[in-house]
Order: structure tokens, then sequence, then C-alpha cells
């Protein structure tokens, strides 16, 4: 039998993994989404080959926003196949994992996920095959079979992901909260500044570049911040810290003290960051 994937939910990341997908296994992939013309596009452009019915896939990926993923779980628990893998892609994992096995059937397995990868813009006009090359994926399986894990590795490497970490929820919110959500947070605080306004003027790419992500889906990326708010809140309090730090020996002249500082970041930066995509 041809194996059937389907894809619920068609923005960037949705369409991306469905592209990606592709021939899998020697397979088809399908698609769920509300927006009819989304999936119509999709279909015309090979993206998919029709509207999917979950009964009769073997791996359903979730590209919906945290609380839709768990809704949508519970909605079907009663559609998917026997022994179907179940994966989502959210950038946060403890609120949407643990819900949904407190109330997922004893014969399909779910695995948590998140493909780590994205671009500014959002929508399924914007979703790009080749999205996730050379890009970090990782896994929280939380009880899912070696089996299901294995084909969840196994589709992560057929994206193109180059790197695969599987670790647990709390160790990937912590972790997420850092490398990304306050990233975002930083951008965002940043263009909130009356300079902004005649900034374009006095920029040399330095501003542009540490502001590159703050042209954010708001509906997504606050449910994000606040479902992952514990992890969040400590990684904004460590940053206020430093940043006092170094307003301080600013304002008080403390050159040497300063210069010190910034050689040990520096230092870590080229440590563990050089590499890194």
């Amino acid at each position: 039998m041809i194996y059937k994937i389907a894809v619920v939910g068609l923005g960037i990341i949705g369409g991306s993994v469905a592209k990606a997908l592709r021939g899998f296994r020697g397979g088809a992939v399908y698609a769920q989404e509300r927006d009819k013309g989304v999936l119509l596009k999709a279909q015309e452009c090979g993206a998919i080959e029709g509207e999917a019915e979950l009964s009769e896939c073997d791996s359903v990926i979730l590209a919906l926003y945290p609380s839709d993923c768990v809704q949508f779980m519970r909605e079907n628990m009663n559609s998917f196949k026997s022994g179907a893998v179940i994966w989502d892609v959210c950038g946060v994992k403890g609120s949407v994992v643990e819900p949904i096995r407190s109330f997922l059937r004893d014969d399909i397995e779910f695995v948590g996920a998140h493909p780590m990868s994205g671009r500014e813009k959002s929508g399924f006009a914007a979703s790009d095959g080749r999205l996730f090359e050379n890009s970090n994926f990782i896994i929280t399986p939380c009880g899912a079979s070696d089996k299901a894990v294995q084909t969840v590795k196994e589709m992560a490497a057929y994206m193109g992901c180059s790197n695969i970490v599987v670790t647990d929820c709390d160790k990937h919110d912590a972790m997420i909260a850092y490398t990304s959500q306050l990233m975002h947070a930083v951008a965002v605080a940043l263009c909130k500044n009356p300079c902004i306004e005649e900034a374009g003027q006095y920029s040399a790419g330095s501003l542009r570049d540490c502001t590159r992500v703050a042209d954010i889906n708001d509906a997504l990326w606050s449910e994000l911040f606040v479902e992952n708010a514990p992890a969040l809140c400590s990684c904004v309090e460590n940053l206020t810290e430093n940043l006092n730090v170094i307003s301080r020996m600013a304002r008080e002249g403390r050159r040497e003290e300063l210069a010190e500082f910034l050689r040990s970041s520096a230092a870590a930066k080229r440590k563990y960051l050089l590499e890194v995509n």
C-alpha cells in the first residue's frame, strides 16, 4: 500500500513540510486546510495530492498553533488510522505534548517535534520545499515508541534537516526561550524606540540585523510567549541583568572591567556559535 501523509495546516511551515515530504517512502502527501482556496493552490502546484482523510494516513503532521494542535487532536481522536504516527511543529512542547498524551489512543503514536527554520513571511505562498535544508530538528518523544521516533527522524532527514536532537519537553522549552523567543522579544523591543523613525539614515546594518525577526506574526508569537512564559521571563531577566551591568560600567567609567565583559562574551560567541547556522 502507498504510504500516505497528511499535513494539517498549510501556512509557511505546513506548506514547506508538504513540499519537502513529497515522495517520502514512495508515498503521497495530502492536507487538511480550512481555507479551501489555499488547499486548491497547494494541489495545483503539486505540493499535495488532495484533501486528506485522516483514517487513511500513516503519518499526520500538525502545522497549527499550539492550542489548535491540542484542540484538533481532541476533536479528531477517533478519526486516525490505527498505528498512525502523528507529530507537531510547534515552538513550545510542554503545553502541547503533555495535554495530548493525556487523552491519546493506545493504538496511535504522538511525537513532539520542532523543525527549526522559518522566514519573516507567512502563508502558503511563502512556503518552500527547501526551507529545512541544513536546519536543526528537535524531537521530544515523551513516551512515544522507538519505532515512531525513528519514523520522525527519517522524515526530518528527508526534509533536509542536518542536525536532529532528541530531548525532553522542559529542555526544549528552556532552550527555545533563549535561542528563539528571546531573540524575537529583543527585536520587537528595539523597534519600540522613537529613534527608529530616523534610524535608516544612521545605521550601517547592525540595527537591521538585530531587528530581522521583528516583523512578527503577532497572533502566533503572543501565544508562544504566554505558553512558555516561565522560561522566556527567566531569559528576559538574565538579559536585563547583563544590560544593567553594561550600563553601570559605562556610566561609572569602568572601562577595563567593561572591556573584559565584552571579551568574555565575544569568546563565548566564537566558541559556541561561530559554526551555528
